[in-house]
């Protein structure tokens, strides 16, 4: 297990400054009140800030809570894979099977993926209570299984499944008679929960932008790209090798042969539902548990995930324990066969899943595995992010490099590279980049910021002060332009340049009145340029500012200011 956070979503959503409080009552109001990151999911906020709580900022805290979830998601799924008449060791097989899949490293290696293995154990627990519930009715029973389920929309809007799989169980295994209207009615909180998730999260979505990477993809190629990941999650559950933490979009998916796949399973399900209802029914779970993620209403660049089939596959491992022991049946030989099978498909399984596991050690190696499956300008982009906040500006400046050559129209791509250009001394060409940026996004507060930045190295203090002014505008941190501007300006002022000095300290003591060098500075700068009484105004505004500290004896005693 990794023994770090990955630069892959964990700040998103481990830095914010209430869930780091832990349980304060600040956080938890914040975990029922946002939806800034595309979703609302207010229980798994407060999982995290639970785990801050208990462990601080440590790593293997966070990581022990996302295993612990999803070895009890593993125990559920053996009791339900019971409760719907599979025998033990098909059951316990069914279970290790989804548990130790390949697939399931992304949601409890990556604590950004929380949401997943905390909706996965509400989410059984909601249908193991509701298949207990069908056996003996209760009102108990009956909030239990509710409430379960809220649980698991209030953790992963991926949830919205809960519904249409409790009505799939419906028809298979419990056979309820009733009628299909009256067995909906039954489920009218969930019903009414989910709308209200399905809402919240398209708002989210909206709302952050998500919906906007692929905006130029048309309906056609998203559902064509939708029977094209419905099979290649199956060719993965059969073959988990070459996963990745990204997989590009495909704007020109060869769609024709998976739909036919899609169709002919589908088909055959149908035909096989009085003889094997399971087949349909595990079909089907499977089928409704992808279909939010499928894309056909985009939110983010990637054309699938390995998470994705967090949920889903639970459908396929119901179809498939209830057929093998449909095929084994009482007969000795089969039964042995399966039993030596299924020891080494979970030893091949668990050997897969290490190396998987491997992978999420750290951002760079997360990154550079991925780019060996296939290469993609996202994933060049978050390595070279990773490689400048390491300070490593060769190999960063290379990935952004071919980052804007396979996509050219990524702001924060030429915006990056300006900054490592800027870094390492070549004026001109960060220039360029950054107004290349600037055109694409101008808006952006890291744009902005790295544009304002550029601008005042290059001496074109007006605009330079004008984007600085925007980025702040759009939410950049004060007190480290400041900070820069202060340390600018003095810069000029001790090239004889008091001048030129005076604008960028005025504007570093706008951005942050309490910064006494900016202050004392500017005091400086006026009476160099002989503007005495200026400069005695100016000090005089510190002194009521920050108080008569030390730094301002002098001047105090120079201009004649009282302390």
């Amino acid at each position: 297990m990794s023994s770090r956070f990955v630069s892959l979503d964990d700040p998103l959503y481990l830095s914010s400054p209430y869930v780091s409080r832990g349980l304060e009552w600040s956080a938890v109001s914040f975990s029922f009140t946002s939806v800034s990151d595309l979703y609302w999911h207010p229980l798994t906020w407060l999982s995290h800030e639970l785990d801050f709580s208990l462990f601080g900022a440590a790593p293997a805290g966070h990581h022990f809570t996302s295993v612990l979830l999803h070895a009890t998601s593993a125990g559920l799924l053996f009791l339900v894979l019971r409760r719907l008449g599979a025998r033990s060791w098909f059951a316990v097989g069914g279970a290790l099977v989804w548990a130790v899949h390949p697939l399931r490293v992304e949601s409890f290696a990556w604590v950004a993926e929380r949401k997943d293995v905390l909706c996965a154990a509400f989410f059984l627990g909601a249908v193991l209570a509701y298949l207990r519930y069908v056996e003996r009715p209760s009102r108990g029973g009956y909030m239990g299984w509710a409430a379960l389920g809220m649980c698991a929309l209030l953790s992963k809007p991926a949830a919205v499944s809960i519904v249409p799989v409790l009505l799939i169980l419906d028809w298979w295994p419990l056979r309820r008679a009733r009628g299909a209207v009256w067995l909906v009615f039954e489920k009218t909180p969930l019903v009414a929960m989910t709308a209200v998730v399905a809402g919240l999260t398209v708002y989210g979505q909206r709302v952050s932008g998500s919906m906007s990477y692929l905006a130029d993809v048309g309906l056609a190629t998203r559902i064509e790209n939708a029977a094209v990941s419905l099979v290649r999650y199956l060719g993965r559950m059969a073959y988990p090798v070459n996963l990745s933490c990204f997989y590009p979009y495909d704007r020109n998916p060869a769609w024709v042969v998976p739909a036919m796949v899609v169709a002919a399973i589908t088909g055959g399900a149908i035909a096989m539902r009085r003889r094997w209802p399971w087949l349909l029914a595990g079909w089907a779970w499977f089928v409704i548990g992808v279909l939010p993620n499928l894309g056909i209403l985009q939110a983010g660049r990637q054309s699938m995930a390995d998470r994705f089939t967090h949920l889903p596959m639970i459908g396929i491992v119901v179809a498939v324990v209830f057929s093998l022991s449909a095929w084994a049946g009482t007969d000795g030989r089969r039964n042995r066969a399966l039993a030596w099978a299924a020891c080494a498909v979970l030893l091949v399984l668990s050997g897969l899943t290490w190396r998987q596991i491997g992978y999420w050690h750290d951002s760079v190696k997360l990154a550079e595995h991925a780019l060996e499956v296939e290469n993609s300008d996202f994933m060049r982009a978050n390595l070279g992010t990773t490689l400048l906040e390491e300070q490593r500006y060769g190999e960063a400046e290379e990935h952004f490099r071919e980052a804007i050559r396979l996509n050219g129209r990524q702001a924060d791509y030429h915006s990056n590279l300006a900054n490592i250009l800027l870094r390492t001394g070549r004026l001109a060409g960060a220039n360029a980049e950054s107004a290349i940026a600037a055109r694409l996004k101008p808006e952006d507060v890291a744009v902005a910021t790295t544009r304002g930045l550029v601008l005042l190295q290059a001496g074109e203090y007006g605009p330079a002060l004008e984007w600085i002014r925007r980025a702040v505008a759009v939410g950049a941190t004060r007190g480290p332009l400041a900070v820069r501007l202060n340390d600018w300006g003095v810069r000029l002022a001790s090239h004889g340049e008091p001048g030129q000095a005076e604008p960028l300290l005025r504007e570093a003591v706008e951005l942050d009145g309490t910064l006494v060098p900016a202050r004392r500075n500017l005091v400086l700068a006026l009476e160099d340029e002989g503007r005495r009484d200026e400069a005695r105004r100016a000090l005089e505004e510190a002194i009521g500012a920050t108080g008569a500290v030390l730094q301002y004896g002098d001047l105090a005693r120079e201009l004649g200011v009282a302390r």
